[in-house]
């Protein structure tokens, strides 16, 4: 058995080789910047959650530069902004889907619904639930504002 250690930066070495292999196979993803994609994949997978003011500070960026990237990914049609129905002031960042081509967005719910597949056939319903809680325990270790 791997060393736990081994296994973290084996599994963040895994992922980034995922990435950019998607990243290379898929034209509207390949004509991203690194760091555009990085934006679309946080807006993507928390929908209407941050506002600019909010992912700034999640980043630790300065404010000007992530307004500055938002403002480029809207131009190019890649997320949406919309005003908050309670706080005119503020907009929450959507992900525009119809910006990329079905085969991109398939590709990710494809390698989704492939790993859940493989997770599935070899491990119990108990043993899945306790590792979807440590994942979502590692996602918030990730993001902790004290690291």
């Amino acid at each position: 058995m791997i060393p736990f250690g081994d296994a973290i930066t084996k599994f963040f070495h895994d992922m980034g080789i995922m990435e950019l292999r998607l990243r290379n196979q898929n034209p509207d993803y390949a004509k991203l910047s690194y760091n555009s994609s990085l934006y679309l994949d946080i807006i993507m997978a928390h929908q209407g959650e941050y506002t600019p003011s909010r992912l700034a500070d999640m980043l630790h960026v300065a404010r000007p530069s992530v307004t500055q990237k938002l403002n480029q990914l809207e131009k190019d049609g890649y997320i949406i902004k919309k005003q908050s129905e309670t706080d005119k002031r503020e907009y929450y960042l959507y992900f525009n889907a119809d910006c990329y081509a079905e085969a991109t967005c398939s590709a990710y719910q494809h390698l989704q619904n492939h790993i859940e597949q493989k997770i599935k056939e070899r491990y119990t319903k108990e043993e899945i639930d306790k590792f979807s809680e440590i994942l979502s325990f590692i996602g918030d270790i990730c993001v902790d504002d004290t690291l």
